[in-house]
């Protein structure tokens, strides 16, 4: 069976489009980030070992797993976005159980908030994009999906993608668990204010739908939606905008960020999935407001309900019961710490201090 895993990331941009800005259609995405995410073969095997051998000796510090796997193939994940020698065995232990081949990729769109943007998805127009072992293609079905959203809600710009590291972060395993087969349809979410939010994700989850059904594809096997998101990014040090440390710093405070961590994750995204659910989860994280910081600077405080509406919503178009949540794993760059990845050339982008830490969280669906 080709793996197809439909990896939907949301980004917001402000900008004029990819076609008219930059000129990347039909051009192939290149790395961003070459520090944090590996670039060869030997750098995600070498991430994927360490993973591996931790996982299985229980050296993983919150012993969280609801489940070993659900019941089948897994349709959807929430995934980190952050270097992978503090996040890499949040990555393997959930791309490892993705078996489709189309994934719907759901990612945050950074530089959205500090430009303005708001009430846009983010499609590329890239024909692929490069990893350690060659290029993921992205799936001609993207055209598909865009003709059947309404307009003022699409935006195309492969040069925001370009400068965008958050969808970046699954292609080295997605091609190492699955190869240069698997094909991807990013997007990058930006913030949908008011009613919008629930038209944006109804009219995403009828496109996607519609175009599965046209397909003959089903979630899991043939399809499945990945959202990229990290969890608190706490403390007050080198954050730019006077950091988030309600509960101070120390181990205290590194207790009670990582307990609210886990608690959110507990009540709002484990279980079976449903609308009140979501709506809950944007209540614990969202400022209405969009100031700085959020309630919880959660680095998915939209990438996380669209990407759980739209998966929702296609679980309930192909007549599937409501997806089930299991917390695979969780963690922060504290603790286990830096993976000794040795001279491979990975390294860390931002510091790992009780000052400046960030959490992350591997969740899958079933």
């Amino acid at each position: 069976m080709r793996r197809i895993f439909i990896a939907a990331l949301i980004i917001a941009a402000f900008s004029i489009g990819a076609s008219a800005a930059g000129g990347t259609e039909g051009t192939v995405r290149q790395p961003t980030d070459t520090i944090g995410y590996a670039t060869a073969p030997a750098q995600v095997e070498r991430v994927v070992a360490l993973s591996d051998s931790m996982i299985e000796a229980g050296a993983l510090p919150f012993a969280l797993s609801s489940a070993s796997s659900g019941a089948g193939e897994m349709i959807g994940a929430i995934v980190p976005h952050d270097d992978y020698i503090y996040a890499g065995p949040y990555y393997a232990m959930t791309l490892e159980r993705v078996g489709a081949d189309l994934i719907i990729l759901f990612g945050v769109a950074h530089r959205a908030r500090r430009i303005g943007l708001e009430g846009k998805l983010i499609f590329d127009d890239f024909s692929g994009w490069k990893g350690p072992y060659g290029v993921t293609p992205v799936s001609p079905l993207r055209e598909k999906v865009i003709e059947r959203l309404p307009a003022e809600i699409v935006l195309v710009d492969g040069s925001f993608h370009a400068s965008e590291h958050s969808l970046e972060a699954f292609i080295p395993f997605l091609q190492h668990f699955g190869g240069t087969d698997v094909e991807i349809i990013p997007v990058l979410v930006t913030r949908f204010a008011g009613d919008s939010f629930a038209n944006a994700a109804g009219e995403m989850t009828r496109a996607l739908a519609a175009v599965l059904e046209e397909e003959g594809m089903e979630l899991g096997e043939s399809a499945a939606v990945l959202i990229s998101a990290d969890c608190v990014h706490y403390g007050d040090e080198e954050w730019g905008s006077g950091g988030y440390a309600p509960f101070g710093t120390g181990r205290e405070g590194y207790e009670k960020a990582t307990a609210q961590d886990i608690e959110i994750a507990r009540t709002t995204l484990e279980g079976p999935l449903s609308a009140e659910k979501i709506a809950g989860f944007r209540e614990r994280v969202e400022r209405d407001d969009l100031e700085w910081p959020y309630k919880v600077t959660w680095c998915g405080v939209y990438s996380i309900p669209f990407g759980l509406s739209v998966l929702d919503g296609l679980s309930a178009a192909q007549g599937r019961p409501a997806p089930q949540g299991h917390i695979l794993g969780y963690g922060t760059s504290l603790e286990p710490g830096a993976l000794p990845v040795g001279d491979t050339g990975l390294g860390a982008t931002n510091i790992a201090t009780d000052r400046h830490w960030v959490g992350y969280l591997a969740m899958g669906y079933w």
